[in-house]
């Protein structure tokens, strides 16, 4: 439906095994990923990637009008909301900052209200999406070889999420020095390759909190944590609450 001029659309979509899909459209589009287990999401604008991992509720993904999305994911169900905007309500620099995996809870706000025919959020929304692509760590443009190398770099990563993986090794994978990587990989994803792995583990330890009959404990073995103390210490200093408390909240709000 048609919502301050922009276009919305819940979607229910499963997938039984290894899938790809592309996207290419005329206008904006910005997805929220609201409930599911897409199993192992890796996307893709323009051919860089920009999201490995297992999608969380209030993720988003903003795909610019005339850009190629690529998405590849291993199955399971999903639901999200889906916003159409014109391309000329909202001016996008081939510079800026890309949404991907990105969590914003008022923006997110902004979606479901304009979702549920709020008309009053779609100039805060627009808002909200400039405020975000111009804001924070851009993405400058590197070398196809170092954009390639950080590339691989993240999947590299991602199957080693629960090993011992230090800045040397990573260093040594994309074949640069500690210093050049993190000075490559913080221009191109806005965080440093530490602050990432982090990030990267805190979205599976969610994951399995979401998906998974698994203590706290063996999340934090799974995810990389050294115990369950550490696991839960990373949680409260990035996002102000324990594993236990989070998975509580998600049954409470039916993400699980």
């Amino acid at each position: 439906m048609e919502v301050g001029g922009l276009g919305t659309a819940s979607v229910v979509d499963r997938i039984e095994g290894p899938s790809n899909w592309t996207i290419e459209r005329d206008v904006h589009l910005l997805i929220l990923h609201e409930a599911g287990g897409y199993h192992y999401l890796e996307t893709w604008l323009d051919g860089r990637r920009t999201s490995l991992g297992d999608p969380l509720p209030g993720e988003m993904w903003f795909i610019p009008a005339g850009r190629l999305y690529a998405a590849s994911a291993q199955g399971g169900g999903v639901r999200y909301l889906q916003v159409e905007i014109p391309a000329d309500q909202l001016t996008v620099a081939t510079e800026a900052r890309v949404i991907a995996a990105h969590e914003d809870a008022a923006m997110a706000a902004l979606v479901r209200s304009l979702a549920s025919g709020d008309a009053q959020a779609a100039d805060a929304l627009l808002k909200s999406i400039a405020e975000a692509l111009e804001g924070g760590v851009l993405r400058f443009p590197v070398a196809p070889d170092i954009a390639r190398r950080l590339d691989n770099l993240m999947t590299f990563i991602e199957p080693r999420i629960e090993g011992h993986l230090t800045v040397e090794d990573m260093a040594a994978e994309a074949g640069m020095s500690v210093n050049s990587l993190i000075v490559h990989f913080a221009r191109a994803t806005g965080r440093t390759p530490a602050q990432y792995l982090l990030n990267q583990r805190l979205r599976r330890a969610r994951w399995f909190l979401m998906n998974r009959p698994l203590t706290v404990a063996e999340i934090a073995f799974a995810t990389g944590f050294s115990s369950h103390a550490h696991l839960c210490a990373a949680f409260r200093s990035k996002l102000g609450i324990s594993p236990g408390a989070w998975r509580r909240q998600a049954m409470r709000e039916g993400l699980l």
